[in-house]
């Protein structure tokens, strides 16, 4: 088994456990509603480059994770790489890389990391703009009523049969 397995397997392990490490108090049952960085262990001390960076979204959040291994990790670039595509493509972004730190760091793989999440301000609709997406929901509204009007008159159709 690789070493990535065991982390993901150790991951679901320390979740179900209610692992306290460092960031664990960090991800709680929602989100922040606005920037946040989580940091592991200590990014201003880092020397040389990141082992790791991936990026990705959740909740409306677009987040960047960076950060390094210890000297000495067992992990191999391969180990690395997998981490990376895993964290990258999932669904819950923000959880998955903070299950996925904790673990690196409760198995003394990690050397830091940091997490920076932006949540981008919406976009202002132009008057155009917003009486389109009216328009648009007008019509929806319509043909739904249109199509029930339908339903219950062939369902009225069969009752009188």
């Amino acid at each position: 088994m690789s070493v990535y397995r065991s982390v993901s397997a150790a991951a679901g392990a320390l979740v179900a456990l209610g692992f306290a490490g460092p960031a664990a108090a960090q991800f709680g049952v929602s989100l922040p509603q606005k920037d946040f960085t989580w940091q592991w262990g200590n990014p201003v001390e880092a020397r040389g480059s990141n082992d790791f960076s991936t990026q990705g979204s959740e909740a409306g959040f677009r987040c960047d994770l960076r950060g390094a291994l210890r000297l000495g990790s067992r992990m191999t670039t391969m180990d690395v790489r997998a981490l990376e595509r895993e964290l990258g493509v999932s669904l819950y972004f923000i959880q998955a890389a903070t299950n996925a730190m904790n673990t690196l760091d409760y198995q003394r793989e990690l050397d830091w990391a940091v997490l920076e999440c932006t949540k981008p301000e919406p976009r202002e609709l132009s008057a155009e703009e917003q009486q389109e997406r009216l328009d648009k929901l007008r019509e929806r509204a319509l043909r739904r009523q249109a199509e029930r009007r339908e339903r219950r008159e062939r369902e009225e159709a069969r009752a009188a049969d």
